[in-house]
């Protein structure tokens, strides 16, 4: 990775990891319900900045974008939703690693300055 690839995929994990929270938290409330249609279209807009960072890495679902004409519900998204995050852990866990327990990204082969968070999972 670059250092504009690394700033680009912590904004996008950023947003992604908000998106997945609400989503979470609405589909343990109502999983049934459906989405407004500005969420869709936030959420829309999170997951297609996630499928560019992510390349190649982002997940192999048959999935462009949810439909704001058939509202996706709660548990839908929080489904999606949750695939790209796990995408984007396994993209962290092979761009950064550890030292004196401070973890540090990998930009250009090389450990960087860029301090970042363990990989879920890893303490």
């Amino acid at each position: 990775m670059t250092d504009h690839e690394v700033e680009e995929f912590r904004k996008m994990a950023a947003q992604l990891d908000a998106l997945h929270q609400e989503a979470t938290a609405a589909s343990k409330k109502h999983p049934d319900k459906p989405v407004s249609k500005f969420k869709v279209d936030l959420a829309n807009s999170v997951l297609a900045a996630a499928s560019q960072v992510l390349g190649p890495s982002a997940p192999t679902l048959n999935f462009r974008q949810f439909d704001t004409d058939d509202l996706p519900s709660n548990s839908d998204l929080s489904f999606v939703v949750s695939q790209f995050v796990e995408c984007s852990e396994k993209v962290k866990a092979q761009n950064i690693r550890r030292i004196n327990g401070v973890w540090y990204w990998v930009i250009s082969g090389a450990m960087s300055g860029i301090a970042a968070v363990a990989p879920k999972g890893v303490r």
